[in-house]
């Protein structure tokens, strides 16, 4: 197989924005509207080795994935960089002047600095004023008891909170003793005070393992939440409300970050005080985001086409846009476009070797490929079956003309740590087919041991190939030291992956799964077993905080890609798989918002 070389940067000229606010004229909208209903279901046509058997063919584990909702839709989208080159301008010229005016501003407060950086993280547009924001922080941090001492206002401490913990400083969380009774609870004076309820809520979801505190506020903070959001009779105003819900059913630190943003300028629009050149700032900002991600998505979109994966192997998920997504989860920068791409081309190809293993490869099959990654070698990909020698070939490749691409940045001692890491995953998906060939049911740790290695951490290394502004070395040792926070990464996606993939992936034979595990091996029903496994994905979200608070090894940047990981999860596995059938559920809706439609200016 000949695979295209394709330049990792953007085909056309650097991306900066454009004014002529209407980014897909109205025309377009009507003329190129995508449908999502599904496709007709394709029927498999299977590619078989070149030498196998009856006993062995009974053997394949076949999958029947729905085909891609996406198609080649973004290589039709219309973009013109004139459109960047106008956002840009008027981001750079008019609107990032006036507000770093305003957070320089003398007659602000330390209270009002935090709280105007909150409604910046929020609208999406902190990362314009990374400079003014850790000076600010910096220097309220070294004053913080004296700030708490002066402040009793629920929703002004909750988000003083929030705003410390995600940019990595470790604000304590006795803090929020003052706001207990005698009884040692919260006040139920407090569920009076609307926004800082919605505020305390969102604050304690970035608890630490020791910190029980903020078990008892999220405990306290959901359920009258809850009520007031099923009380007709609330006194919330709509779009109040409307923000409280979507909290309820997806916390902030359980969102991309791109996606807070969004939801949150709607929201922000029907604020009675809300300030007009904020608005117009994370409007322009958000619509300037996206036609990078436009961009972006046609390169890959012609990447994907060219390498014609989807139809030499029927069998595997074809993917792209909802690979990017969870790239795009990693870092919504416009900076880091090479990033999002690395990170999507490297996903995809391994989705096409995890599925080679899960859904379709024989075990010999599979150990042939396995062995293929632990040599790195194209030597002796001829005595690999036919199917097998392509998987190998676009793998290999792939990650050979990343190599080559960084290269010249000094960045191939990166992108050797994500070779490891392949081929440890190669190890892993071995050692979980011969359990489902054999319907072994392991230990739960037994399981997770072999689980968690093909989780989580290897997106982090992934994501750290583009990341110039940070020390390869450094990065790489503390990588490969293994840190908790890899371990805690690993969990959260191990165990809500095998929770919500359960029914799907025992109806074909995969016995050796984590929630199965854990039943056959406690004797427990799958409500039991469930109820205790995400007692254990609570606790390694708290591990994930508590790393990224005190981690001193790397600079925030890279902690900021590991806390990143995680946000995707609850898009793809909150309720259901959405990932292997995106077309059911929010999956698709939130890919349009993101993708398709800009903001009305």
């Amino acid at each position: 197989m000949e695979t295209t070389r394709t330049s990792f940067g953007l085909h056309n000229a650097p991306l900066c924005p454009t004014t002529n606010l209407s980014l897909f004229p109205r025309r377009w909208l009507h003329k190129h509207t995508l449908s999502l209903k599904p496709a007709k279901q394709h029927h498999l046509v299977c590619v078989r080795a070149t030498e196998s058997n009856d006993n062995l063919e009974s053997s394949r584990p076949l999958a029947h994935f729905s085909p891609t909702l996406w198609g080649d839709h973004f290589l039709s989208v219309p973009l013109h960089v004139a459109e960047f080159d106008d956002f840009s301008r008027e981001i750079e010229v008019t609107m990032k002047p006036k507000v770093r005016d305003m957070l320089k501003s003398s007659k602000n407060s330390d209270n009002e600095r935090i709280r105007l950086i909150h409604l910046l993280m929020n609208l999406g547009i902190a990362y314009h004023f990374e400079i003014e924001i850790d000076e600010i922080l910096g220097q309220a941090f070294g004053n913080l008891d004296d700030i708490i001492a002066k402040e009793n206002d629920l929703e002004t401490i909750s988000t003083m909170f929030e705003v410390f913990r995600l940019r990595g400083y470790y604000m304590p969380c006795d803090a929020f003793n003052r706001f207990k009774g005698e009884d040692g609870r919260f006040k139920e004076s407090l569920a009076e005070d609307i926004r800082g309820m919605l505020q305390l809520y969102e604050a304690a979801h970035l608890g630490t393992p020791s910190e029980d505190i903020m078990d008892e506020a999220l405990s306290f903070t959901r359920y009258r939440l809850e009520s007031l959001t099923s009380n007709h009779t609330a006194t919330a105003s709509p779009h109040l409300s409307k923000h409280i819900q979507n909290a309820l059913y997806r916390a902030r630190y359980h969102n991309l970050e791109i996606l807070v943003a969004r939801e949150y300028i709607s929201f922000y629009e029907q604020e009675e005080d809300h300030d007009e050149t904020l608005l117009k700032f994370a409007k322009l900002n958000f619509n300037y985001c996206q036609l990078h991600y436009i961009q972006e998505l046609k390169d890959l979109t012609k990447w994907w086409k060219e390498l014609d994966l989807a139809s030499k192997l029927p069998y595997i998920r074809d993917r792209i846009v909802e690979v990017y997504f969870g790239a795009l989860a990693l870092y919504f920068e416009p900076r880091y476009s090479l990033g999002r791409i690395i990170v999507t081309k490297i996903t995809m190809i391994v989705t096409v070797f995890n599925d080679t293993c899960d859904a379709y490869g024989t075990l010999p099959e599979v150990t042939s490929l396995v062995d293929s990654f632990q040599r790195w070698d194209l030597g002796d990909i001829e005595k690999l079956p036919s199917y097998v020698k392509i998987v190998f070939r676009g793998v290999f490749e792939t990650l050979e003309e990343i190599e080559q691409e960084m290269r010249p940045q000094g960045r191939s001692r990166i992108v050797q740590v994500a070779v490891d890491e392949i081929k440890k995953l190669g190890k892993a998906y071995l050692a979980i087919s011969k359990w489902a060939r054999a319907s072994h049911v392991p230990t739960f740790e037994e399981y997770m041991e072999f689980g968690m290695q093909t989780s989580m951490d290897h997106f982090a290394a992934y994501s750290f190939i583009a990341m110039e502004d940070c020390d390869e070395n450094q990065t790489c040792e503390w990588y490969k030291s293994r840190p908790k926070m890899m371990e805690a990464l690993n969990g959260v996606f191990r165990i809500k992956n095998d929770i919500n993939t359960f029914e799907q992936e025992m109806s074909r034979g995969e016995v050796a799964k984590g929630l199965n595990c854990y039943m056959k091996q406690h004797g427990v029903s799958k409500e039991e077993a469930i109820g205790e496994m995400n007692k254990i994905y609570s606790n390694y979200y708290k591990i994930i905080m508590e790393e990224y608070l005190t981690t001193t090894a790397v600079p925030r940047p890279i902690l900021v890609r590991c806390l990143n990981v995680s946000r995707p999860i609850h898009h793809f596995y909150k309720e259901r798989d959405e990932f292997t059938d995106p077309y059911f559920g929010m999956l698709k809706e939130v890919i349009t918002s993101l993708f398709i439609h800009p903001i009305p200016l």
